[in-house]
């Protein structure tokens, strides 16, 4: 497990010093950096954490995201997000069913890395994913480690205008003391403006 961590550090390390200073000044002149989310999200945490089990069960309810971003280079950036949603009463939730409507609500920040142009040569889509730390409460406050996987499609020529999807893992950090908030996917849809 070590030598997995070590590597891992080793080759994100790798990536970062081979942006050049240069390609760094251009993509800063050529784009605004800062980026603006809003859309949806839902819930899969209904009595699996599995992210491909059960995936036509979400919950729904008040599903509201934002996120702005910091896009410094080509390839990698920071994001902040906020996001709303809840539970019905009598609906199962993981480890049991919620006596009363609950809310959810989430905060994480995350650095990204965008690598879709080490695959293909298309403008029109970033691949990405992330990882980071985050808090968020369902029936108590719990904080978690994250890990995102998404894809940010621009719909017009100069990329200021764009739609993306995102599968978030959520490993909550107290995940056995808590009845209803621990580990859990989050899944978003949301605009993407550029600033």
């Amino acid at each position: 497990m070590k030598k997995i961590i070590v590597a891992t550090i080793f080759l994100f390390s790798a990536i970062i010093s081979a942006q050049s200073s240069l390609s760094k000044q251009a993509y800063r002149n050529s784009r605004n950096p800062w980026i603006l989310s809003v859309g949806f999200n839902a819930l899969g945490n209904l009595g699996t954490k599995n992210p491909l089990k059960r995936v036509d069960e979400f919950s729904f309810r008040q599903p509201f995201a934002v996120a702005i971003e910091h896009r410094w280079t080509e390839f990698l950036s920071i994001e902040q997000d906020f996001s709303f949603n809840g539970y019905e009463a009598t609906e199962f939730i993981d480890n049991g069913i919620a006596a009363e409507d609950i809310l959810y609500f989430s905060t994480n920040t995350s650095f990204k890395w965008y690598y879709s142009s080490y695959l293909f040569d298309a403008d029109w889509v970033d691949l990405y994913s992330s990882a980071g730390l985050g808090i968020f409460t369902i029936d108590e406050f719990n904080t978690s480690a994250n890990v995102s996987f998404g894809a940010l499609f621009w719909i017009n020529p100069t990329r200021t205008i764009g739609v993306r999807i995102q599968g978030t893992g959520k490993f909550a950090f107290n995940a056995d003391s808590k009845q209803f908030d621990n580990n859990h996917w989050q899944y978003f849809l949301q605009a993407v403006f550029r600033l």
